[in-house]
């Protein structure tokens, strides 16, 4: 009994420690200035730690920084740690600790879903944290390993209005403060935060006036902890996120196309690809295309048993279906098979792309009808406030893309983790509770297979 009990409690924190012993590789395997935009972000810290002044963006054609829009806070406790870590690329480690403090809000988000499953919740956030791009993120310099912490820690912390009270409120939005002040992507945490109180009061669960009493104390907070750097960009630029002046200031990124269904389409399609795989310091080393139907292909049982256990009416099951269906069709298939595409036109067009996925709704069709697990209450109101999540932060990066057409896969990494857990969860419906350890264990195992072979391809 006491051989199990040890077992219970030291395999959960040997899987928790896998990815950032990962991570610490790669960090120490990447060369310099081999991550996105790493040198750039390095004279920021530089300019703040010797010259004491932050950075500003120019007109000048290749002047200013380049990471002169980025918001301060990780810069700032970068130049602080620079007494122990110096200047140079020892700021990696920086990073790496906080895609450790990640795995630990990871894994009690994944409690959530599965109350009192230490080991399955382990799975979950070992896994996330062996994508190939999470360490390949985290061991590099880079804002974003700081807005993914702040992050991860408002969504394990959660929307309980108990826990926006009183003195409570303080620090809870000071996070959120944080992550606004990490990176501008932080910012889809406000209407995250809003939108979940809201639905609780329409449920009955909050009061108007507690309602407004939480959204308003997050809003005072966040404008006396991260107003002033929105109120010096509006002194410097005339505009609070010095989103004009960026333009400016990097003509030859700006998107010169119309906008229009087919470009919004491409910026989806790129998306899904560098979220995936875009390494080296411009984001564009990406995976063979085989790879990415072969993701599609794993990705969209999970989609399809998520929404199947959570509706499980008829009508939920076919869109379920039907959503796994588009996955592979619309995501996968229009960056695997581009053999196909340049010799038969119509293999790439929209009838082919709908053909296809209703050839794999079919497919899938047997075993969505017969899911063996329905997600419990708890799991099912925690799936939609991760779901919110991730739509809101994802149409704040359409919302760059619009502006910046860029493998830009790697801004949805804040949402990484609900957005793998979400996929397990429907993966877990198809086999049912019993066999759980089928989808946990191949989850981390496939994404440990394509952490090496990253590593081993783009480390070097």
């Amino acid at each position: 009994m006491r051989i199990v009990l040890k077992v219970q409690r030291v395999l959960p924190a040997a899987l928790l420690l896998l990815p950032m012993l990962t991570g610490a590789l790669w960090l120490v395997s990447l060369p310099p200035a081999h991550g996105p935009d790493e040198e750039a972000h390095l004279e920021y810290i530089e300019l703040l730690a010797v010259e004491r002044e932050f950075p500003t963006l120019r007109f000048v054609p290749g002047g200013g920084m380049s990471e002169g829009h980025q918001p301060p806070l990780y810069y700032m406790t970068a130049a602080i740690s620079s007494s122990l870590l110096g200047l140079g690329w020892g700021m990696r480690w920086l990073s790496l600790l906080m895609g450790a403090g990640s795995i630990l809000a990871y894994y009690g988000i994944a409690l959530k879903l599965l109350p009192d499953r230490n080991l399955e919740a382990a799975l979950m956030a070992a896994t996330v944290g062996l994508l190939p791009m999470f360490s390949f993120l985290t061991a590099t310099v880079n804002n974003g390993a700081m807005v993914q912490l702040m992050v991860a820690l408002v969504l394990y912390l959660g929307v309980e209005p108990r826990k926006w009270q009183g003195a409570r409120s303080l620090w809870m939005g000071a996070l959120v403060a944080g992550a606004v002040l990490s990176k501008m992507s932080g910012l889809f945490l406000i209407p995250y935060l809003i939108l979940a109180w809201g639905r609780l009061y329409g449920e009955g669960k909050l009061s108007l006036q507690g309602f407004l009493s939480i959204s308003g104390r997050l809003l005072l907070v966040i404008t006396f902890v991260a107003g002033w750097w929105f109120w010096r960009n509006w002194l410097l630029y005339g505009d609070p996120f010095g989103w004009e002046q960026q333009m400016a200031a990097a003509q030859a990124l700006v998107r010169r196309e119309r906008l229009s269904p087919e470009y919004m389409y491409a910026v989806t399609v790129e998306l899904w690809r560098s979220f995936w795989a875009a390494f080296g310091p411009s984001a564009r080393q990406t995976a063979s295309p085989s790879i990415y139907i072969l993701i599609s292909v794993i990705i969209a049982p999970g989609v399809a048993g998520l929404v199947a256990s959570r509706w499980t009416t008829l009508s939920g099951r076919i869109v379920g279906a039907l959503l796994g269906g588009w996955v592979v069709a619309f995501l996968g298939w229009p960056l695997a098979v581009p053999w196909f595409s340049s010799r038969i036109p119509l293999a790439g067009g929209f009838a082919a792309k709908s053909l296809l996925t209703l050839l794999v709704a079919w497919i899938l069709w047997p075993i969505v009808k017969r899911i063996r697990w329905v997600l419990p209450q708890g799991a099912r109101r925690e799936t939609g406030l991760l779901g919110l999540a991730s739509v809101l932060l994802l149409i704040g990066v359409y919302r760059y893309n619009v502006d910046f057409p860029q493998p830009q896969g790697r801004f949805l990494m804040p949402c990484a983790a609900p957005l793998l857990f979400l996929v397990t969860l429907g993966w877990m419906a198809f086999f049912g509770w019993k066999r759980r350890w089928i989808p946990l264990t191949g989850g981390l195992i496939l994404a440990g297979i394509a952490n090496f072979l990253a590593l081993l391809h783009y480390a070097h």
